[in-house]
């Protein structure tokens, strides 16, 4: 408070919003105004007055300068404050994403290392598995492929209606999981932990029954690549229809399993590779074998190559390999 009660504000003739610049202003002014020195000559009435109003001046002018300065000081405390608090919220802000951004690597790399495997088909529902009103127990059956490099892998196949026409795969991350060996798949399934596929009807019966010592897939449940791509040598009339019958029906599932839209336009109704299957289909027969057999004799190898070698490069461009 200032001394007698008096406003130092209106003692200076400034404003409660006026900066310390404009307070010194006005009283350089006053001073020039109320300043003994230059009022020597006059008389001592007039003397002791001008020094009671300079003294009161000064005082005002000490006080609002004070308060003004300290005003400054707080504001400007305030702010290192808040941009200090602006600065750790940063950088907390900072550490938390990095931490977030690692714990993502580092969970990629689990992934991409060990990834879980799932059945993988657009019927699969997270969290619940396969919708089984029309078939209540899929078929699961360890395939082995061989593919145009001539390495052999194996994965599971699980047909879920009674035509086997809808057929899901071993997957994780949109890709094919193909295992080095029959034992390591073995061993890999058996961890419970390391994947989601007891979500399927049957799981535990189909695990007991695949024993300690998984044996190798018969000649139904496999399927080479390689063989295929070296029959294309040949005239169509020398491939082994069971053989390209068998691979076609693979892709197929395998594409609408991890929805291969290129392969399957490959395999579509009234493609070349769609008129070779039905070719194949009748071959054996009495009387449609007949014709089937004289129309083969008259084909190119070439008009179905380029497919039937895009339709496994699409295949094998999903798959991934584990041990």
């Amino acid at each position: 408070m200032f001394p007698d009660g008096q406003d130092p504000y209106a003692l200076l003739g400034v404003t409660r919003d006026s900066t310390v610049t404009e307070i010194r202003e006005r009283y350089l002014v006053l001073a020039q105004i109320w300043h003994p020195d230059r009022h020597q000559s006059s008389p001592a009435q007039v003397r002791e007055e001008v020094t009671r109003q300079m003294q009161q001046i000064n005082a005002a002018y000490k006080h609002l300068t004070a308060v003004h300065t300290r005003a400054h000081q707080d504001r400007e405390r305030q702010t290192r404050e808040r941009q200090d608090r602006e600065r750790d919220t940063r950088e907390r802000q900072n550490r938390e994403r990095d931490a977030r951004e690692r714990q993502a690597r580092e969970r990629e790399t689990r992934e991409r290392e060990n990834p879980r495997a799932q059945w993988t088909h657009p019927r699969f529902e997270a969290g619940s598995g396969f919708d089984t009103s029309t078939n209540p127990r899929p078929t699961i059956h360890p395939i082995a492929i061989t593919l145009r490099s001539g390495e052999r892998g194996y994965t599971l196949r699980a047909h879920l209606d009674d035509q086997q026409t809808d057929a899901a795969f071993l997957g994780a991350q949109s890709r094919l999981l193909l295992f080095r060996s029959a034992e390591s798949m073995r061993t890999y399934l058996a961890r419970t932990e390391a994947h989601e596929l007891a979500t399927i009807a049957g799981w535990d019966s189909f695990l007991d029954g695949m024993g300690s010592t998984p044996t190798e897939p018969d000649d139904e449940h496999s399927f080479d690549f390689d063989l295929i791509t070296y029959s294309l040598r040949f005239p169509p009339a020398q491939w082994v229809p069971t053989l390209f019958i068998a691979n076609r029906d693979l892709i197929r599932e395998v594409s609408e399993a991890f929805e291969l839209g290129d392969v399957l336009k490959q395999l579509a109704v009234g493609s070349p590779l769609d008129y070779l299957d039905d070719l194949f289909r009748v071959v054996d027969r009495p009387v449609a074998g007949w014709g089937a057999r004289r129309q083969l004799a008259s084909l190119q190898a070439g008009r179905f190559s380029g497919g039937w070698r895009g339709a496994i490069a699409g295949v094998e461009e999903r798959v991934r390999w584990l041990r």
